[in-house]
């Protein structure tokens, strides 16, 4: 019963997180957050970082590019913007770090066999891709050039984009056979 309260609670919390519009509230929350993280603060606090810099990065820059040629710049929003997206995704570590996400959705076969899936899908890609640095790494007697790791990275999404394709079809097949989807 607690892991249903907590899941209702996280996603009322995360609706309105999306309601709120002033950066202060979304500062004194990462301070509650970080007290609330305790002794993993710092492991899930690089989480979130890094989870979101690459996609917050090209969005914030993008944003600066348009309106600078518009001649406005509303640094107030941009702010507001990084600090939700790290409050939520702050919260969502926390969140899956304390509490197990399968207890978590256990109201519901379909979520759980998805997640079983997604998870499964999860580990099959990390073991692929250590196995791709430890390649690289053994075949490789210097520093890594610049038209090497070029080479690599793009061999490396081109086969996990083959691979994605491949296994969801394979799945949706599974889930299909199994009466998941009403047609």
């Amino acid at each position: 019963m607690i892991y249903r309260f907590i899941l209702i609670f996280y996603i009322l919390t995360v609706v309105s997180l999306t309601l709120i519009h002033d950066y202060r509230f979304f500062v004194i929350f990462i301070i509650i957050l970080s007290v609330i993280a305790g002794k993993k603060f710092l492991d899930i606090f690089k989480k979130a970082i890094l989870s979101i810099f690459l996609i917050n990065s090209v969005v914030s820059v993008s944003y600066i590019l348009l309106n600078y040629f518009r001649g406005f710049i509303d640094y107030e929003f941009l702010v507001l913007f990084n600090l939700r997206v790290f409050s939520i995704t702050f919260l969502t570590f926390i969140v899956f770090e304390y509490f197990n996400i399968f207890k978590l959705l256990n109201f519901s076969k379909s979520l759980i066999y998805i997640l079983v899936i997604t998870i499964s899908q999860i580990n099959t890609f990390k073991r692929v891709y250590l196995d791709f640095n430890l390649a690289l790494r053994s075949r490789t007697i210097e520093k890594v050039r610049y038209k090497d790791l070029f080479n690599f990275l793009k061999s490396l999404i081109f086969f996990f984009s083959n691979k994605a394709v491949k296994n969801s079809k394979e799945i949706t097949q599974a889930m299909r056979s199994r009466g998941f989807f009403i047609d």
